[in-house]
């Protein structure tokens, strides 16, 4: 792949660009040129975008959209840790039809929490280390950012986390793009709890199910909904455990409330080396190893910290 006309050097596999844009004019613009280029060379063009912005590209589209796959990243990226996941599933549809991805998706949209906000940063980084290693099959993904409606820090950073910035002449490198190691992925601190309520306890061997009871008792009475509290507590389960397993016997639990939300977190002495766990799809015949995807694709978001002194996963649930 090369920049066509500007006579840089040629492009990697995966090339990860942004696109700041002020209004729906320049969305539009920019983001049309992008989906109807693939379309010209018959390339399969996913769209990740927010429930207004999906709206909007279908009018535009108007007889070319039966050719673009369409999702709301509303439901399928609602925790930016799923959407890694999101964009694997597209290359694989995409190869089994033999043909390249190009992919449109807006994960930080001024819609987001401030915790949320953090989590696109990050998932922008790990796009990185998922897809841009070498091998890997060639395809294009372009991530628009609303400079009017995010924060300036956040847009600022969009041309950190992404090696390209698109432009009239294609993708130019971003020189304020930074690669961070795994270390620097996973070891960034989570803020201190917002309430000074909260409940903490230690668990070791055979405490799974005190710890399952435990927190579908307290998601509860924060008011959560059935399907909620199920989540938590199937979550509970697979993170006490993890803990166990790789914490050295044991773990301790936090729980409390913040406006909107319920949280609930587990800590250990444990170190992820991976900062990709559990935002791909784990391997059909692999057994085990699936606790931390299954807590990213049931709950609405999902934190994950580790260095050498321990591991801290915090599920954050919206009420």
């Amino acid at each position: 792949m090369t920049a066509a006309g500007t006579g840089v050097a040629p492009l990697p596999a995966f090339v990860h660009e942004t696109l700041p844009y002020r209004g729906d004019d320049e969305f539009l613009t920019g983001v049309l040129g992008f989906v109807r280029e693939g379309l010209a060379r018959d390339e399969a063009v996913l769209l990740v975008e927010p429930t207004r912005r999906l709206a909007q590209l279908r009018a535009a589209l108007a007889e070319d959209a039966g050719r673009v796959e369409f999702l709301d990243m509303t439901d399928v990226g609602a925790n930016p840790g799923r959407i890694v996941a999101a964009w694997a599933a597209a290359l694989d549809r995409a190869a089994r039809t033999g043909r390249t991805l190009r992919g449109v998706g807006e994960p930080a949209h001024p819609d987001r929490s401030a915790a949320e906000l953090v989590e696109c940063e990050l998932h922008e980084h790990l796009l990185n280390a998922a897809f841009g290693a070498g091998g890997g099959p060639a395809w294009r993904l372009l991530c628009p950012y609303d400079v009017q409606g995010l924060p300036p820090a956040v847009s600022a950073r969009a041309l950190v986390t992404h090696p390209y910035r698109t432009g009239p002449d294609g993708p130019l490198p971003s020189p304020d793009h930074a690669p961070r190691t795994p270390a620097e992925l996973l070891g960034g601190a989570l803020p201190p709890p917002a309430s000074e309520g909260v409940l903490r306890g230690e668990f070791g061997s055979g405490d799974v199910p005190a710890v399952r009871r435990t927190v579908a008792s307290y998601a509860r009475t924060c008011g959560l909904t059935d399907e909620q509290v199920a989540a938590l507590e199937l979550s509970a389960s697979e993170l006490a455990t993890n803990s166990i397993r790789h914490g050295a016997g044991r773990g301790t639990l936090a729980m409390w409330t913040e406006p909107g939300a319920a949280v609930v977190e587990f800590s250990d002495a444990g170190r992820l080396t991976d900062p990709l766990v559990g935002r791909r799809p784990p391997p059909t015949r692999q057994v085990g190893g699936r606790g931390v995807y299954l807590v990213h694709q049931l709950c609405d978001l999902v934190q994950v910290r580790s260095t050498p002194r321990g591991t801290t996963v915090r599920v954050t649930t919206w009420r």
